[in-house]
């Protein structure tokens, strides 16, 4: 069973060799992550 949580391996690829619409399609999978850490206060700051 395929883990649907995860970006297929190929889409990585391709956004790391700069091709716009996989780079999109991670900045999408991972929109909800950057907020939350965006607005996570350190404790040691």
């Amino acid at each position: 069973m395929r883990n649907k949580k995860l970006i297929p391996f190929e889409v990585i690829e391709k956004a790391v060799a700069g091709e716009p619409e996989a780079v999109d399609a991670v900045l999408r999978h991972y929109t909800a992550y950057i907020k939350y850490l965006s607005m996570y206060k350190r404790a040691y700051q």
